[in-house]
């Protein structure tokens, strides 16, 4: 008798979640809603298949629908696919402890470890290597995150449920009891909106990075370290490791970033550092809590030192709680001293824990010493009492208006802002230097050079009570010259911060990359400044934007600007005896510089990477990457591999002169095309606002900052909504748009052109332009041409919408032909089967979503704003949002 397949447990992960969910939609809302889903759901998978009535079909079932039918069918697809990304999610992990378990897993720390002891690195090397390196993850806030919290902390029960039914064999009445609560919890998820029903505020962003942090990111941090311990240990046996330096930190933007953001205040950012000590605290105190219960060692069993025995005594006198047990009366003060929040720093905090770890060392305690108070040691030093530092960035305009306006009431200059670059570095640099004061006492200048002056004092503040650990970073966004970091220079010292914190230029559009190292030059040149560095252990961070050059020249001309830009600073790092920390301002999105963050490490120039870098994860990137932590313990594995590797050999693959001389080629070619279609081509802003969201994004309540940096036109635009547009209506053109016309123009439209050669070897053998190719294919393959047909139908001009759609058709099959060819695939992702059919799977599902919001859009617009029956629809329109953004994982 024939045994019947064991089912894969992929696949049997989704049934189950796929049943669990349409159980749940009968129980509450009845068996036609659920035949209505699967009818939609069956015209989706035959448009799909070439059914040529299907579309049609689909359109008149969707427009039979009443807005509550409509909400039924959006909150099935929306929340199949937040049940498929759990189980993609598990299957990846499945995958990974496999591979473990067999001792084949790549891009791990222990994989890297072995490569570099293999390439004849020596302990001392090692060691050495160890000490340069310091990666710094900086969360940032993300205007169109889709997700609530509340939905992330149910999804990620979910997860733990799945994973607990993957790696435990559980009795019948277990998997009955487990199912149970699976349909629970998706009952749940049913009935939670799945949207915000106001604006998202500053407070509403830090919880949820707290979340993350305070959830998934310390302990994994603390994994990390010990991961490294224990390669080494196993690649370098008989050396002691021990009192390595931390490799991995983080950072926060949520609650420092006012760039465009009205909303963050200084009280905002006073409050912000508040609630990140606050949270530090509680995650302490738990496990100070649970410590104290079970370090119960008795010096009537074995001694302890007599600093321990003296603090004790010091602080309880003839009166202590635990009699005899020191360890347990050290822990209960720690506990005391956290929850009345005296201890200043982490230092503090450190300091007496240490007197605990050193006794149990010298009185055989070293497995105690090591387990969970040795944890708390190193999530202590990783993150002190101020969890995150929280960096502050601000627009270099708003520095330079408030300077403007206090030279002008001293009669320093009459208009600084039309000064020539020389002089007003002269003019700053004679400031610096004064020790006279600048600024009274009290301001009585206008609101929005108050404000900027209110900051920079909060920032001396926040060192005066907490430690500079705090804030360390300030950012002025749109640097574009040397007198904008000395602007921060002059501010910080004014407030008594100079040589506290790094003073951080943002180089974001292609002119501004190209000019940076001149104009780091000339700071470098400046004795002020030289002073600055001194302070700083001649350490210069340096932030590159990979949004805003991608929105002002395209995909290829960003990606080579910023190459460029990072060669070039670090040569002249390296020249000036200065050490360069490059700061990469990565989106989520391809079109805003996302992609895998190890090959993005690897992709870098070989003079960049110098030892610390840092790197933005942004809202959405933050879900996908630490809402299970298994999945966040693979992403740090996959970081830190990279920059061992980066910096541990340094005679990795690297660019050819003739390589880069084909990439500028393709740049250029890449930027006229792009510019053209974008900025020059009549109608096309006018072609965006109808044919993409962009619009209604900006009315619902997605983020507390404005699409907007200010007044203005399309310059003024951030690039996080101009992407979020194209990803919402399937076109996703700031990723791929004048890729193909560059690769045409450098092969001269044959394929077997000497130029299609040279693009397969720089394929094969450059890292930079792998990364590059593989990123720009996974966004042309997500891109749907018949789906953003469906948007192009809402422009109301008929030969605007012909004329510019077109343009998108053509120039999309062009670089899909183009880079099939250099990956020698017949198809997209042809040599990626996993991603091509995770594609394919998700896609009869999200189009239901698409074909819903046009619907939406077409109501709303005809409506207007005033009309009563616009918020009903609005309402329903942000759900297709968080729908398309969970079915296509990314936002923008």
């Amino acid at each position: 008798m024939a045994v019947p397949p064991t089912p894969d447990p992929f696949s049997a992960d989704i049934k189950l979640l796929g049943n669990l969910l349409g159980l749940i939609i009968r129980e509450q809302h009845g068996a036609p809603a659920l035949d209505t889903v699967e009818r939609v759901r069956a015209s989706a998978k035959a448009r799909r298949a070439g059914d040529p009535a299907a579309s049609d079909a689909l359109a008149a079932l969707i427009d039979d629908l009443d807005l509550a039918g409509k909400r039924i069918l959006i909150k099935a697809f929306s929340s199949f696919f937040q049940l498929i990304n759990i189980a993609e999610d598990q299957q990846r992990i499945r995958v990974l402890r496999e591979r473990e378990a067999a001792g084949a897993l790549r891009e791990s720390i222990e994989s890297a470890i072995c490569t570099l002891h293999d390439a004849g690195v020596t302990p001392d090397q090692m060691r050495d290597l160890l000490a340069r390196i310091r990666v710094r993850l900086v969360m940032t806030a993300h205007p169109t995150e889709a997700k609530r919290q509340e939905l992330l902390v149910k999804l990620r029960h979910i997860a733990q449920m799945m994973a607990r039914r993957d790696r435990q064999s559980l009795l019948p009445r277990e998997q009955d009891a487990l199912e149970s609560a699976l349909a629970e919890e998706i009952e749940e998820l049913w009935q939670t909106r799945p949207t915000r029903a106001t604006r998202a505020t500053v407070a509403d962003e830090v919880d949820f990075g707290l979340y993350f942090i305070t959830s998934v990111v310390m302990d994994a941090a603390v994994e990390i370290h010990h991961d490294l311990c224990a390669a080494l240990a196993r690649c370098y046996p008989g050396v002691d490791w021990a009192d390595l330096p931390p490799l991995l930190s983080y950072a926060s933007w949520i609650g420092g970033d006012r760039d465009g953001n009205p909303n963050v205040t200084p009280e905002v950012t006073w409050r912000t550092l508040r609630r990140l000590r606050e949270a530090a605290r509680r995650a302490y105190l738990d496990e100070i809590a649970f410590l104290r219960e079970h370090l119960t060692e008795a010096t009537s069993e074995v001694p302890a030192s007599e600093p321990l025995r003296q603090a004790v005594e010091d602080a309880r006198g003839s009166q202590p709680r635990y009699p005899g047990e020191l360890y347990r009366e050290q822990l209960d003060l720690i506990w005391s001293r956290l929850e009345a929040d005296t201890y200043r720093s982490g230092d503090d905090l450190l300091a007496d824990l240490n007197l605990m770890v050193e006794s149990l060392r010298a009185h055989r305690g070293e497995r105690v010493a090591r387990g969970a108070l040795g944890r708390l040691l190193l999530k202590v030093r990783l993150f002190g009492l101020h969890l995150v530092p929280l960096d502050i960035r601000e627009d270099a305009r708003r520095h330079a208006a408030a300077l403007d306006e206090v030279f002008r009431r001293y009669e320093l200059a009459e208009n600084y802002l039309d000064l020539p670059e020389a002089e007003k570095q002269a003019l700053l640099a004679r400031e610096i230097a004064n020790p006279r004061p600048l600024f009274p006492a009290a301001l009585d200048f206008s609101d929005a050079t108050n404000r900027v002056i209110e900051t920079w004092r909060l920032i001396a503040d926040a060192h005066a009570r907490y430690g500079p650990a705090v804030i360390d970073s300030v950012i002025a966004s749109m640097s574009t010259a040397p007198s904008d970091v000395l602007a921060m220079l002059l501010l910080a010292s004014e407030v008594g911060v100079a040589g506290r914190v790094d003073l951080v230029p943002l180089f974001e559009t292609i002119q501004d990359l190209r000019d940076c190292p001149a104009v780091m030059d000339t700071l470098f040149s400046t004795p002020v400044y030289r002073a600055h560095l001194a302070a700083r252990a001649n350490r210069q961070q340096i932030m590159l934007g990979y949004s805003d050059s991608n929105k002002d020249g395209g995909y290829l001309a960003s990606n080579l600007g910023l190459y460029r830009a990072q060669h070039r600073l670090g040569e002249l790092c390296r020249e000036r005896g200065i050490l360069l920390e490059l700061f990469h301002g990565r989106g989520g999105s391809i079109g805003r510089g996302g992609g895998p963050a190890n090959q993005g490490i690897l992709a870098q120039p070989r003079a960049a990477m110098q030892g610390p870098v840092k790197i933005t994860e942004q809202g959405e990137v933050i879900a996908y990457r630490y809402g299970n932590a298994d999945i966040a313990r693979r992403h740090l594995h996959q970081v830190i591999h990279a920059v061992l590797l980066k910096l541990g050999l340094p005679n990795g693959p690297a660019s050819r002169p003739e390589w880069l001389d084909a990439m500028e080629t393709l740049a250029e070619a890449g930027r006229l095309a792009y510019r053209r279609f974008v900025y020059e081509t009549p109608g096309f802003l006018d072609y965006w606002q109808q044919a993409t969201p962009i619009q209604e994004l900006s009315l619902v309540p997605i983020g507390s900052r404005p699409a907007k940096r200010g007044q203005g036109g399309f310059a003024q635009i951030r690039a996080i909504p101009w992407v979020f547009s194209w990803m919402q209506s399937r076109a996703i053109i700031p990723s791929w748009y004048g890729v193909g016309s560059a690769l045409e123009a450098f092969c001269d439209a044959s394929d077997d052109c000497p130029g299609m050669g040279m693009l397969q070897s720089m394929y094969d053998g450059w890292p930079f332009f792998n990364a590059l190719v593989e990123n720009v294919q996974l966004d042309l393959a997500k891109a749907d041409m018949g789906i953003a047909a469906l948007y192009s139908s809402l422009v109301e001009d008929e030969a605007l919408r012909d004329r510019i759609f077109s343009e998108i058709v053509a120039e999309h099959a062009r670089a899909v032909r183009w880079i099939c060819a250099i990956t020698r695939q017949t198809e997209l992702l042809e040599h990626a089967p996993v991603m091509r059919r995770s594609i394919d799977r998700r896609n009869p599902y999200v189009d239901p979503l698409n074909f819903i919001q046009v619907a939406l859009l077409r109501q709303m617009r005809a409506l207007g704003p005033d009309d009563p029956a616009y918020d009903s629809l609005a309402q329903t329109f942000m759900f297709t949002v968080n729908g398309i953004a969970a079915g296509m994982k990314n936002t923008g």
